[in-house]
């Protein structure tokens, strides 16, 4: 093969590789971003309605449902001896749906010593009430006026655990953490469900 042959060949062959790899690049972004896609539309935040109550949301805007969604959240009391933490666990979310759990659905049982003794990491599902026979369920001091919501964990389409650290940063993986430490706390009643308009892949 002459010089000049050589010459003309290298460059064609250099931005054949370069073209391939900006391709194989493109495509792993892809992945990711598919991946991805499902998980990206589910979010989780806590907030105050007009009473000053607290609620706590997550809402699924994908056109799927997700399973296994665990959430927690605790009032932020200093120094005090007694603090309540919830730890939920709901079968799934609907597609194109905002699920709430009000402040009012909250209670604790520092009577029952089965319950205390119950790591605050417990998940549990809401009940419609709390078992008959049981005393010493009681809600927590409405003067109580700040909470954390922890990290909110849920399994998309695919079958991948996702995690929403602090209800924000998307990560994938089962690693879920409950915020805060104390004595677990239950939901009672029915959860609350409102259709999302903004929904689907496009969003």
């Amino acid at each position: 093969m002459s010089l000049l042959a050589v010459l003309v060949t290298v460059p064609g062959t250099v931005w054949a590789v370069l073209v391939a790899q900006s391709q194989l690049n493109q495509a792993d972004e892809a992945a990711v971003k598919e991946e991805r896609a499902q998980a990206s539309r589910v979010s989780g935040w806590a907030r105050q309605d007009a009473q000053g109550k607290w609620l706590f949301h997550v809402m699924n805007r994908s056109p799927d449902p997700i399973a296994r969604v665990f959430l927690s959240f605790a009032p932020l009391i200093p120094d005090a001896k007694v603090s309540p933490v919830w730890a939920v666990m709901v079968a799934s979310v609907p597609p194109c749906t905002e699920m709430t759990i009000k402040q009012g659905q909250l209670m604790y049982n520092l009577d029952d010593a089965a319950l205390r003794g119950l790591p605050g990491n417990a998940f549990a599902l809401p009940m419609a009430s709390p078992p008959k026979g049981e005393k010493g369920w009681r809600y927590l001091d409405p003067g109580y006026r700040y909470w954390k919501l922890g990290d909110v964990g849920f399994t998309d389409r695919n079958g991948v655990d996702w995690v929403r650290k602090d209800g924000g940063r998307l990560e994938r993986g089962p690693g879920i953490s409950v915020v805060g430490h104390g004595d677990p706390g239950r939901v009672f009643g029915a959860l609350t469900y409102r259709t999302v308009e903004e929904c689907g892949e496009g969003t």
